[in-house]
């Protein structure tokens, strides 16, 4: 049996300051998938790879096997700022193929994100 579950999701826009960045800030698209925040640049495309991995209750530093693995990742990552935003950004395609490798069980909540 299927369960048609539809999850709604309020995707807003912020903006969060942070000197590690040149603009001064990360303008951000944004929205809650359980606990834990979904966030992607709206400039860069960047995405924020560490609210993902969070909701699938993954801890903070198995990203870091994660992302020494694959080099070609060309992460980017906060540290110190807006607690919200600290953590590991990857381009776009690559943060999808990650996903579709490590999500599938959350692949509901990705929607909004990757279609």
């Amino acid at each position: 049996m299927v369960d048609d579950i539809e999850e709604e999701f309020e995707i807003t826009r912020a903006k969060y300051s942070t000197s590690l960045d040149v603009r001064g800030y990360i303008p951000v698209y944004e929205y809650m998938a359980g606990t834990q925040p979904i966030m992607w640049d709206r400039e860069t495309g960047f995405v924020h790879f560490t609210g993902i991995w969070k909701c699938l209750g993954n801890s903070k530093a198995d990203i870091v096997r994660v992302v020494d693995s694959n080099p070609e990742l060309g992460v980017t990552k906060i540290r110190g700022g807006f607690l919200k935003i600290q953590g590991t950004w990857m381009p776009f395609e690559h943060a999808k193929t990650l996903c579709r490798r490590t999500a599938w069980r959350i692949r509901d909540k990705l929607i909004p994100l990757f279609g």
